[in-house]
């Protein structure tokens, strides 16, 4: 019993510890959050291209010029694409802007038809002019003051996302060529004793957020193609800007799709018919069971093996903590931190044995099947591996992985 008390208290101090040093890590992180987006877009720039440098590498192509053919060929295949996407997609654009005042002018009739009807409903919709009127009002009576400091801040934004994509790009590249060389000096700085805990969970946690973000990606990719030629199928106006947006906003889970179709199913009933309208939820419904049940279990296997609950709950407190960027990062975070606490838990906890933990990890990744980006990450983790043992360093640690 008193073994048992004394563990409870090790436990509660290490929970107010533990505590302690994530509240003091979240002050000084947001005292220094402007630094935060570059380094975490950099990240992802890494997680996305590491596999092929580390491939290239394991040719024994040096990380320098292998970082530069992966940029060159991720910036070749981007021009590429836009080579066939832009002019089509700039000349449905400009469709779109003058198809605008139609578009609007119906849609306007619409809310104007259910403020109408809504009358006698316990809810009263606003009709179009008394939006305009809220929001023309308070316009109205801003003057030019805060019309110049609108500009000054919207001016200040646009600078802020420019040089993030500017430094993000630098900061990967440095990352990516030095990498071996940077995980064996923090290897170096991890106490022996945790060092094999350290690495395991490194290891799971690359997994899941590289798995993450390459997957995410694919998906994203795979989706929007998808429902693009769904949509050129029945003829629908736009429907090339439509699967554009309906794949880029699927990079966000659970969010995506009602914001593709929200705009295809607008489009279809302001230029079309409510028939159309009915064929473009088919068609998103369509690609979103086929992305559920084919597409994602094929090229992620459920690379973050969260709950689809914890996932909304996790783009909830994201989105209301930091918007768009939230959304972004907030499932990855939520893997990150499940990871973390059911390691904890397991070996301060319960008192199991890393052996037992790693093996249980093991076993769980090898029931999920191998998937697209699971073989991705694996050949990007041999290639570090790899790397390291050809700039003579970390040579014995495949040894100390086959005896775990």
């Amino acid at each position: 019993m008193s073994e048992h008390i004394r563990r409870a208290g090790q436990v509660a101090w290490s929970v107010v510890g533990l505590a302690a040093l994530l509240a003091l890590v979240v002050l000084v992180g947001w005292s220094i959050r402007v630094v935060w987006p570059p380094l975490i877009l950099a990240g992802a720039i890494v997680f996305l291209l590491n596999p092929a440098v580390t491939a290239l590498h394991r040719r024994h192509i040096p990380r320098l010029a292998g970082t530069a053919l992966a940029y060159l060929g991720f910036f070749a295949s981007v021009a590429l694409i836009g080579l066939i996407v832009v002019p089509l997609a700039a000349d449905q654009a400009e469709d779109l802007a003058a198809e605008g005042p139609r578009v609007r002018a119906d849609i306007e009739r619409w809310i104007n038809d259910r403020a109408e009807q809504s009358q006698d409903w316990i809810i009263t919709v606003p009709s179009v002019g008394e939006l305009e009127s809220q929001v023309g009002g308070e316009a109205g009576e801003s003057g030019l003051s805060e019309t110049i400091d609108t500009v000054r801040v919207v001016g200040g934004r646009v600078f802020h996302v420019l040089l993030i994509v500017l430094l993000a790009p630098i900061i990967a590249f440095y990352l990516l060529v030095d990498l071996p060389r940077l995980l064996t000096v923090a290897e170096s700085l991890v106490p022996g004793r945790v060092r094999e805990e350290t690495r395991l969970l490194a290891t799971r946690l690359n997994q899941a957020v590289g798995g993450f973000f390459r997957g995410q990606l694919l998906v994203a990719l795979i989706v929007g193609v998808l429902i693009s030629i769904g949509l050129a199928v029945i003829d629908l106006p736009f429907w090339l800007i439509v699967g554009m947006v309906a794949g880029l906003c699927n990079v966000v889970p659970l969010v995506g799709p009602w914001a593709g179709g929200t705009l295809g199913v607008v489009i279809a009933l302001t230029t079309r018919d409510a028939t159309t309208a009915v064929w473009v939820v088919v068609i998103m419904a369509a690609a979103q069971q086929l992305d559920n049940h084919f597409i994602s279990p094929m090229v992620m296997q459920r690379a973050v093996k969260l709950h689809p609950a914890a996932v909304m709950l996790a783009l909830l407190v994201g989105g209301t903590a930091g918007g768009v960027f939230g959304l972004l990062i907030a499932v990855p975070a939520a893997a990150v931190l499940k990871i973390l606490v059911g390691h904890l838990w397991h070996t301060y906890v319960l008192g199991e044995p890393l052996e037992t933990v790693a093996a249980r990890a093991e076993a769980t990744d090898e029931a999920s099947g191998p998937g697209v980006v699971r073989s991705v990450n694996n050949l990007g983790a041999d290639g570090a591996d790899g790397a390291d043992g050809a700039d003579g360093e970390g040579a014995d640690r495949p040894a100390r992985r086959r005896q775990r």
